[in-house]
């Protein structure tokens, strides 16, 4: 009987009007974006943040503003703390569970360009970034991201064997 009431007051309200009120009482969070940029060597950007942990390397990225799209955030994130154009953009991971924020991590290459692209950090962000080949990452790199690494290049290489034994017999392999 007292949902009833409640549910007929909320009919009552305009759309935007019951969405200020979900607003007003639900949580509020942040959404932040992050990932693997690969050059055209498939080596991967790593860069070093003044708000993080000092000597600890991880992935380009950052928070997401309002109303903009995942993929958009993380090409704006890269270009912002590195100057680097990205493309192929793709989700790979979705954390949540964190009291305040949840996590989308994406895959992507540098943009096809006429001329090499040469990282231009953003100094008040950014101590160093640069490209490392996965035989060369650094030891100290944010734990999360550093499964996120091992196992985007495990896929990778099943992708590969995938697309090799695929172009051998004409068929493919689920992977």
């Amino acid at each position: 009987m007292f949902l009833d009431i409640i549910f007929q007051i909320w009919r009552r309200f305009s759309g935007s009007m019951q969405w200020r009120l979900l607003w007003l009482f639900n949580s509020k969070f942040m959404v932040s974006v992050a990932g693997i940029v690969y050059d055209k060597n498939d080596h991967i950007l790593l860069q070093r943040h003044r708000h993080w942990v000092p000597d600890v390397w991880g992935l380009p990225g950052g928070i997401v503003k309002s109303g903009e799209i995942l993929e958009k955030a993380f090409s704006r994130e890269v270009l912002e703390e590195t100057g680097l154009v990205i493309a192929n953009i793709e989700m790979i991971r979705l954390v949540s569970g964190y009291d305040l924020r949840m996590e989308v991590y994406f895959r992507a290459k540098l943009a096809k360009s006429h001329n090499e692209q040469i990282i231009k950090i953003q100094e008040e962000e950014i101590i160093e970034a640069r490209f490392f080949s996965l035989d060369e990452l650094p030891s100290s790199i944010l734990q999360l991201q550093k499964e996120l690494i091992q196992q985007e290049n495990g896929t990778a290489k099943k992708m590969q064997q995938n697309e090799i034994a695929q172009s051998r017999t004409g068929f493919s392999r689920k992977l």
